[in-house]
């Protein structure tokens, strides 16, 4: 099968859309099918084949993306040569723009992946606009409702949506979506998941030998509430003498944030539990797993939580805030722990953290628990849906 993919981004960025996409690509190629990239120009892109770059320029708003034209005509040609099966977009902005023109123009089924939850984002963009605008013509809430707008418009103009989750899929109706909706979860590649004993990984990343790691994996951004982690972390180091560490793996292009973190762990007094690794390499993420104990997880924002996937598939329990996303893989009591958003939150969270450390019984269940769900959630497996979805759409289009 040829398939067209249309993307923002892609690795080396560091996000989970890009690393969910080098995924996808890597292993339908290796079952044979035909994949067709277009992407932004990209600093330090890998040498993969059949990867088209559009010029582009750095986001104004955010630093580490990337803004492409979104029509080419030398591809406009190239794309009518390759007559691929489907068009599946990743993104509804400049090259999500170009697959739906692709799409329409070479009468292709177009699926369109919603990866990211635009109206909980919006306020990045809304934040960097002149006071003026934001007091006078654009408020927080009205980029919400422009958000909600691309996103129902955008959606409505392809044949199938997949949903990430079935809060995504729930949202998505809310919004007006009236196209075809499909619950499919981004796999991970559960062939880079080798047990590493934990102290060689600590070894590796020079992190503490005999003590607890709670973990954090991600964008260091509001929407992640990672100053909620910090706060839990001074409770828990209030009421128990083991030494425990937050580990806290990402970075933003904005160093003021990591600052006002890192400035919020010092007023804490837990500075010095509180470790800030930066943005780090895939294998090394993968090493911060198996390094850990515990993963800790406080985002509302999630269309579905990859890195929560990727810390089961290490045999971490996880101890999150609760929310729709996560909670299609994440197991209350089960293989982990989902505690209310509400003003109980922070005690509660803490109270679970340190249930786990100090039942280890209750701990070793919740690891073999986390590792077989991860199971169903490889890539692989998951693929064989999505070339069901494509292979249903060819067949209406008669293709």
């Amino acid at each position: 099968m040829k398939i067209a993919f249309f993307s923002d981004t892609y690795i080396p960025q560091k996000n989970g859309v890009a690393t969910s996409l080098n995924f996808l690509k890597k292993t339908l190629e290796e079952e044979n099918h035909s994949i067709y990239l277009f992407i932004p120009n990209i600093p330090n892109l890998p040498k993969e084949k059949n990867i088209y770059i559009l010029p582009s320029i750095t986001f104004p708003f955010q630093k580490e993306h990337r803004v492409a034209l979104p029509y080419s005509l030398k591809y406009d040609f190239m794309i009518r040569k390759i007559n691929p099966h489907v068009i599946h977009t990743h993104s509804p902005f400049s090259l999500g723009i170009f697959g739906l023109y692709e799409g329409k123009r070479i009468k292709r089924p177009i699926i369109h992946t919603y990866h990211t939850l635009l109206p909980d984002y919006a306020y990045y963009i809304w934040d960097h606009f002149p006071n003026f605008i934001k007091q006078n013509i654009i408020d927080e809430e009205k980029a919400r409702k422009i958000a909600i707008w691309i996103s129902r418009e955008y959606c409505n103009h392809s044949d199938l949506v997949i949903a990430p989750s079935t809060k995504i899929k729930r949202l998505l109706k809310e919004f007006g979506v009236k196209k075809p909706i499909e619950v499919l979860p981004n796999g991970i590649d559960l062939d880079k998941f080798r047990k590493i004993p934990k102290n060689e990984a600590r070894k590796d990343l020079n992190l503490p030998l005999n003590a607890v790691l709670l973990l954090f994996v991600g964008r260091l951004g509001k929407e992640k509430n990672i100053e909620f982690l910090i706060e839990v972390l001074e409770i828990i180091k209030n009421n128990t003498d083991k030494l425990i560490y937050l580990v806290i793996v990402g970075d933003n292009p904005d160093k003021r944030v990591m600052e006002e973190l890192k400035n919020k762990a010092k007023a804490l007094n837990v500075y010095d539990r509180t470790i800030f690794t930066g943005y780090l390499d895939y294998d090394k993420v993968i090493k911060a797993y198996y390094a850990s104990d515990i993963f800790v997880f406080s985002s509302i924002t999630e269309t579905q939580g990859l890195v929560i996937l990727e810390a089961m598939a290490s045999g971490l329990p996880v101890v999150a805030i609760e929310d729709d996303a996560i909670s299609d893989f994440v197991k209350n009591g089960i293989n982990g722990f989902l505690i209310p958003n509400n003003q109980e939150a922070k005690k509660i969270f803490s109270e679970k953290i340190i249930t786990l450390i100090e039942n280890r019984d209750l701990y070793e269940k919740m690891s073999i628990n986390a590792l077989d769900n991860s199971k169903l959630f490889h890539i692989k497996i998951l693929n064989k849906k999505l070339l069901s979805l494509y292979e249903y759409l060819i067949k209406e289009y008669n293709i």
